[in-house]
């Protein structure tokens, strides 16, 4: 009898072993806000339900939802409850232009945010918990708590300097990645206005709030949306909220406790904040900030960062990353890559343009925060092939010039037939199909995607689906005869994805040197 028990009692205890094991990676997921998370899977339907009521794109400005002019910078952000095109591709798109001697002040943002500077220049500083709070330099790896400990002991009581994370220098062409609530801050100390332009991932499990942006203050006043703006008019003085920054909301005497300052200076940090997202450097002062030391880096160094990726990344996934290990993976990372250098080129064409693809393998930390981008420079008259994205939706904002944008959706209908010129941009959906023709003095743009690795199929060039069919098939497909199906399917096999203008495709004879093929992922 008590042999037959201890069998039971082992085969109960096997069952519910196995039973552990087969739920725990569904529950660690669910925790993760993964694809078994439904909060996320309710996201994805609500986006599926704005992609299908699509009837027609738009070219857009980016100020559907706010447009602020403030003392020291201008803000202007599209939210996807004003926009169904952005609340088809889960983002929103904002624009942000900080004047000289002014800066964007702190804040952080309720979900992933990649950047891009289209002109000016200035520095960056982005604080993320645990890396190290004394200023190395902009490319140094990580070193660990226990050598910032035994520098932090050799100081000793008379290191009073100022110290901070890391501050970068930012240039135009800069693709910069910011994870969901670090807090971050831009300085312009150049000679000209600084502009961004960027999307945040408001569908990334990352962020588990509001479906809009809404980047939380640090300093200065809050601000509100035009629809959240008419609904607190419509309110009267009675329903209206004060609007101000994180300190703003605590009581006086609790900030300045926790703090462990005066009464009145945790006062001035809530009360004195008339500004709203920019301040001015007062006149004739100019921010002292740690000078960045640029240096190449190394093979080793590149291949181990990737290896971090690869393997802390996921570890940082599931339940068993530690807090030291995930520090150390996120202070060593880079968070931005100039997509602007045209020795960087993926696809370069002689008398076409150029496209720079910013992907997980050339800024690792894109893995994370499952976005992409890339920069595409046409010359006069030229275009790139149609194609469409296999894993994808992408916006994309014109930078410089204007041109022809041709967009056909399911079931061949055409969404966008129209020109795009500098300071729009359109929403391309997952699937759509769409080809580009520069206008005149050419066309230059950004394209935001939503995937880290973003994958496109095109219909003509070398890499086109039509010449990989065989020819019995496009011909019995389309019902035409061999002569048009080899021209159809063998016409653009020497061409990239982007072609010259039309009186140089149609004169010249192409040859290898005059392309350069680059990679077709994204």
């Amino acid at each position: 009898m008590k042999r037959r028990m201890r069998v039971g009692s082992a085969l109960v205890m096997l069952y519910f072993s196995v039973l552990l094991i087969s739920i725990s990676p569904v529950t660690a997921q669910r925790r993760r806000g993964g694809r078994y998370g439904g909060e996320e899977e309710y996201r994805r339907d609500e986006r599926s339900s704005a992609c299908r009521r699509l009837q027609r794109l738009s070219a857009h400005e980016p100020s559907e939802s706010e447009s602020l002019r403030s003392e020291g910078g201008t803000f202007e952000l599209s939210n996807p409850e004003d926009n169904e095109e952005l609340e088809c591709a889960g983002v929103a798109f904002f624009r942000k232009t900080i004047e000289r001697g002014a800066m964007s002040l702190p804040q952080y943002p309720n979900a992933p945010v990649l950047l891009y500077v289209n002109r000016g220049e200035g520095r960056l500083g982005i604080v993320f918990p645990g890396c190290p709070e004394t200023y190395r330099e902009d490319e140094s790896s990580f070193q660990g708590r226990s050598r910032r400990r035994s520098s932090e002991r050799r100081r000793g009581e008379e290191d009073e300097e100022d110290s901070s994370q890391k501050v970068r220098r930012i240039r135009r062409g800069d693709v910069i990645a910011i994870f969901a609530g670090a807090a971050y801050w831009c300085y312009n100390d150049g000679n000209e206005p600084l502009q961004i332009v960027a999307i945040a991932d408001t569908s990334n499990p990352q962020n588990q709030g509001h479906r809009n942006y809404r980047p939380h203050p640090l300093a200065g006043q809050g601000s509100l949306s035009r629809r959240r703006h008419e609904e607190e008019l419509g309110e009267g003085e009675e329903g209206r909220e004060s609007r101000g920054n994180v300190f703003a909301g605590f009581s006086t005497r609790t900030l300045a406790e926790s703090l462990d300052v005066e009464l009145e200076t945790a006062r001035r940090l809530q009360q004195n904040q008339r500004s709203q997202r920019f301040a001015r450097v007062e006149r004739g002062r100019r921010l002292s900030l740690p000078a960045p030391r640029s240096r190449s880096r190394s093979p080793y160094e590149r291949q181990r960062e990737r290896d971090d990726v690869a393997g802390g990344l996921h570890q940082y996934n599931s339940s068993s990353a530690s807090e030291n290990g995930m520090e150390e993976l996120v202070c060593a990372l880079r968070v931005r890559h100039n997509a602007d250098n045209p020795q960087d080129a993926d696809v370069y064409v002689r008398d076409g343009g150029r496209m720079n693809i910013v992907n997980r393998y050339k800024l690792h930390v894109l893995k994370y925060l499952r976005l992409g981008a890339e920069r595409v420079v046409l010359r006069p008259r030229a275009m790139s092939v149609p194609w469409w994205r296999m894993n994808a939706h992408s916006i994309m904002y014109v930078t410089r010039g204007e041109g022809r944008v041709e967009v056909v959706g399911d079931e061949g209908r055409n969404m966008f037939n129209g020109r795009l010129r500098e300071g729009q941009f359109i929403v391309i959906p997952q699937f759509y199909a769409v080809v580009r023709e520069a206008g005149d003095e050419g066309m230059e743009w950004i394209t935001f995607t939503t995937s880290d690795l973003s994958l496109r199929s095109s219909l003509a060039g070398r890499n086109s689906v039509l010449k990989a069919m065989p020819e019995e098939v496009v011909r019995a497909a389309y019902r035409i005869d061999q002569n048009e199906a080899q021209q159809v399917m063998r016409n653009r096999e020497r061409d990239t994805l982007i072609l010259p203008a039309s009186s140089t495709r149609s004169s010249r004879r192409y040859n290898q040197a005059d392309i350069i093929q680059g990679v077709q992922v994204e």
